[in-house]
């Protein structure tokens, strides 16, 4: 069973996002904030789900942890209420497979997911 990082601190798109992937199989974990997610993405993961605005910190400096001190290849869908073409730009430089905008389509997400956690 692939287990898929879900970083997100909307309790809503928390829960949307949990149905949704535990009905395609998956196992999500959620955490809510930067300090939270910075000790999670230690561990292996098949996938994350990183919102950007998070309570502590930047989605973007997890992101930007993860690759560069942590050295994963770990595919990255960002989701973030940000529609910054800066925002996109950064999370695209530091190696983000995707980039939804909320209100978004939890389909298309997981139809996207399941492109990267098979290809792993």
């Amino acid at each position: 069973m692939a287990r898929v990082l879900v970083v997100e601190d909307d309790p809503t798109v928390a829960k949307v996002l949990e149905v949704a992937l535990g009905r395609e199989g998956y196992l999500s974990f959620l955490v809510r904030d930067y300090p939270s997610a910075k000790v999670a993405l230690q561990e292996d993961w098949d996938a994350i789900i990183l919102d950007i605005n998070l309570p502590g910190g930047s989605g973007l400096d997890l992101l930007r942890y993860l690759r560069k001190e942590l050295r994963k290849s770990t595919p990255v869908l960002i989701l973030s209420g940000l529609k910054q073409e800066r925002s996109l730009a950064e999370a695209q430089a530091l190696g983000a497979q995707e980039y939804f905008t909320k209100p978004f389509s939890p389909g298309d997400l997981i139809k996207r997911l399941k492109g990267y956690v098979a290809a792993r």
